[in-house]
């Protein structure tokens, strides 16, 4: 139990973003009839560094027994930045720092990938791996995520590093892989940072909605509405207000068999974006989901509260 509250988590942490506005900044002066379009849009040969920390604490009563549970995550990331010749950024990501932590009653564990040379865990191992391997994500204007290359030869590397006779430690680093890495630290973390932008020009006040699905222990869906409240310096800042629901009938992974029908939730963001790139400067978010899984033929009630920052700055400028 303690492994799978502990994957859910970080797989649903790497999700969307609020941020803190600087309110030493001045807001934009231009005309309030003046339109802006927000579209990613960096640099080529730009580059971007982002530290991100999750939190989270998730509590399941079962047998009118709670067991709880608290998580937090520290990754690095760097983004180099190309453009192909459709103009869709082509984004190369290394991770160079991946810390997890959990605690589950009165155990603590902890998983480093600084650790994984000598370590003789599995999750620290696979992460270590992870740590420094290239992966290469093309992403439209839009933010939509087209394509990810680079996890598939990394999973093979990861299994290859493995003794043969070690069945075991291959088996849980192989059974983790696509929940933890491939769909948790790339694929939502790609989408959920980028896909944020309205699909036409809009004025300081204009809203628009977004909806998307995050995979992970419980696939949930979140419908957003975004809200440009304003211009500083260049910086746009953002509100997102979103519904978190789950598919009818989803599997939840939390319990073996268990399906997470009466799941629910809400989301409050707010993100700072560069208007000329299109890229997050900061983001930050605070979500609550509560309800329950139906499983061995009763509800087990089931609460998550999590919470994200992530602060991001740029490396180098690039040239259009």
């Amino acid at each position: 139990m303690r492994n799978v509250f502990f994957l859910y988590a970080t797989l649903f942490f790497i999700a969307s973003c609020k941020i803190q506005p600087d309110s030493n900044r001045d807001n934009d002066k231009f005309n309030p009839n003046k339109t802006y379009k927000l579209q990613l849009n960096p640099a080529s040969a730009s580059s971007y560094y982002y530290d991100i920390t999750s939190e989270s604490e998730s509590e399941l009563e079962l047998d009118d027994k709670k067991t709880s549970n608290e998580n937090k995550t520290t990754v690095g990331v760097n983004y180099s930045i190309n453009k192909d010749s459709a103009g869709n950024m082509l984004m190369t990501m290394v991770y160079d720092k991946v810390h997890l932590y959990t605690k589950n009653g009165d155990t603590e564990t902890e998983a480093d990938a600084a650790n994984a040379a000598v370590s003789i865990n599995p999750v620290e191992r696979m992460l270590g791996i992870f740590r420094g391997t290239k992966i290469v994500s093309t992403i439209s204007p839009s933010g939509e995520l087209l394509n990810i290359s680079g996890y598939k030869e990394m999973g093979e590397k990861m299994l290859a590093a493995f003794a043969p006779d070690d069945i075991n430690g291959k088996a849980i680093a192989q059974s983790q892989w696509e929940k933890l890495i491939a769909k948790g630290m790339v694929k939502n973390n790609i989408e959920q940072l980028f896909k944020i932008f309205p699909d036409s020009a809009v004025h300081i006040g204009d809203t628009w909605r977004l909806s998307s699905k995050q995979e992970g222990e419980i696939p949930i869906i979140v419908k957003s509405t975004y809200t440009l409240k304003t211009i500083n310096d260049d910086i746009a800042i953002i509100e997102a207000k979103g519904d978190i629901s789950t598919d009818n009938n989803a599997t939840s992974m939390l319990i073996p068999g268990g399906t997470a029908t009466e799941l629910g939730g809400e989301q409050q963001a707010e993100f700072e974006m560069e208007t000329k790139t299109g890229m997050l400067i900061s983001c930050r978010i605070k979500t609550n989901i509560e309800g329950s899984i139906q499983a061995m033929g009763r509800k087990i009630p089931l609460t998550i509260k999590t919470s994200l920052k992530v602060k991001g700055r740029r490396l180098t400028e690039g040239s259009h």
